[in-house]
């Protein structure tokens, strides 16, 4: 059992979602709510199926530039993480997931700049999806901000990341490793390499990593890079398997601040 498949959540936003090796998640997002279109996901999960007695941990990330057009607005420069578990509740699998939407900019009408926290709950339409999603390709690396080594005050955390861009320069996907514990593990995500060349100060992302195949955490980032000051900010969701009557302690929060510590590709220091 996998998450590969179509799911529904009580928005009515859909995602269909496919599943490779090394627990890689892929797919896209239909938006029902705000600025409607269809988005890009990636992310992990545990290879361990739920059970009566455990959930299987999920992290994703979704950049919300429409990969279908239409009219853009502030929303198309924004990112989201999500972390939580897939567990059987009374016989029937429920998808749980605490979402930061970074918004990285205003949207007149609707909200200010800032993160914002939801928890999302999604129901199985289908085992199959619609249409298989092939995994991003890795063109040329770019020369992106979010580029390089960055490393908490203590050094606990590091993360190493690469971006490439989307056809059509509409996001960034970021590829990389994440250092925790004495743990290395795969990273995976998006962020807005148009944030600069939108006039924003601050450029969105979501990051994903899941530090063991077979019992997690899966870990979700989302946050922004300040471009005037170079400080990556990130708030980390990481999520457990549980038993499913304990999904309420699932997920814990932390906030993260991070320098950039070495060059990025290109060997261009940016600090």
């Amino acid at each position: 059992m996998t998450l590969g498949g179509v799911w529904q959540n009580e928005y009515g936003s859909i995602m269909d979602l496919s599943v490779y090796g090394g627990g890689l998640v892929f797919g896209t997002y239909s938006s029902s709510t705000g600025s409607t279109g269809e988005y890009r996901v990636i992310g992990f999960q545990q290879n361990a199926n739920p059970t009566t007695t455990a959930g299987q941990a999920v992290a994703l990330a979704i950049a919300w530039h429409s990969i279908a057009g239409g009219k853009g607005d502030p929303s198309w420069n924004w990112s989201s993480g999500l972390s939580g578990q897939l567990s059987l509740q009374n016989g029937k699998e429920s998808l749980v997931l605490a979402h930061a939407m970074v918004a990285s900019s205003a949207f007149p009408g609707l909200c200010a700049a800032g993160t914002y926290i939801d928890k999302l709950t999604y129901a199985r339409v289908s085992d199959t999806p619609r249409e298989a999603s092939e995994k991003p390709l890795q063109t040329a690396a770019v020369a992106d901000p979010m580029a390089g080594t960055w490393a908490t005050a203590d050094g606990a955390t590091v993360l190493t990341l690469r971006v490439y861009p989307y056809t059509g320069n509409l996001f960034g996907w970021v590829s990389g490793s994440l250092s925790n514990g004495g743990t290395v593990c795969q990273i995976e995500g998006v962020t807005d390499i148009n944030a600069a060349a939108s006039g924003l100060t601050l450029q969105s992302t979501g990051l994903t990593a899941i530090q063991n195949l077979q019992n997690g955490p899966a870990i979700a980032f989302a946050g922004c890079l300040d471009l005037r000051t170079g400080q990556l900010t990130l708030l980390k969701l990481a999520s457990l398997s549980t038993a499913p009557d304990a999904t309420y302690v699932q997920t814990t929060v932390d906030q993260l601040s991070f320098r950039r510590v070495a060059a990025d590709h290109n060997g261009k220091c940016r600090d």
